[in-house]
């Protein structure tokens, strides 16, 4: 349904119910520094990712900053969760768009202020044309928004390793 393969998540799912070892999943991501506040992002077999940050933060635009590519994600798992939620209620899907905005107080990333140093005022905006009744939408929409791994993530505390 929507060019989602069901076929390999029903399989992924019987395999966990068999053997609930299976739930866990290892993801890896190396970040290697090439200069200035540039760094490649090597994920998988695929091809780096530069990120980099604006020129008046001291990079060279030559890629996303890490802030721009976080709410991208995060977007792009909530979109995600729901183009799956919906399909998995045989919803068809014309159009999903999503679009994320947020703040950040750049005086507390250079030091000049105390403060909260992460994304300020996230918004997710979801435009979604679909089969479903627009309170459909919104009752999916919203379960998305609790089950979307990376907005969960943005809430865990982190670990720390020095090497």
């Amino acid at each position: 349904m929507n060019g989602i393969n069901f076929e390999a998540v029903e399989q992924t799912t019987k395999v966990i119910k068999e053997n609930p070892s299976q739930k866990m999943r290892h993801w890896h991501a190396k970040v290697t520094w090439e200069s200035g506040v540039k760094n490649n992002v090597q994920i998988r077999d695929f091809k780096p990712i530069t990120m980099d940050e604006p020129v008046p933060l001291g990079g060279t635009d030559e890629g996303a900053n890490p802030v721009e590519m976080l709410i991208g994600t995060a977007g792009s798992c909530f979109a995600i969760t729901f183009e799956v939620l919906a399909s998995q209620q045989g919803i068809t899907l014309e159009v999903v768009e999503v679009d994320v905005e947020a703040d950040l107080n750049a005086a507390v990333f250079l030091g000049l202020e105390e403060g909260d140093g992460g994304i300020l005022q996230p918004t997710i905006r979801l435009k979604a044309k679909t089969s479903a009744q627009k309170e459909q939408v919104k009752e999916i929409a919203e379960t998305a928004l609790q089950k979307s791994p990376v907005l969960a993530s943005m809430k865990a505390k982190l670990q720390l390793e020095i090497n």
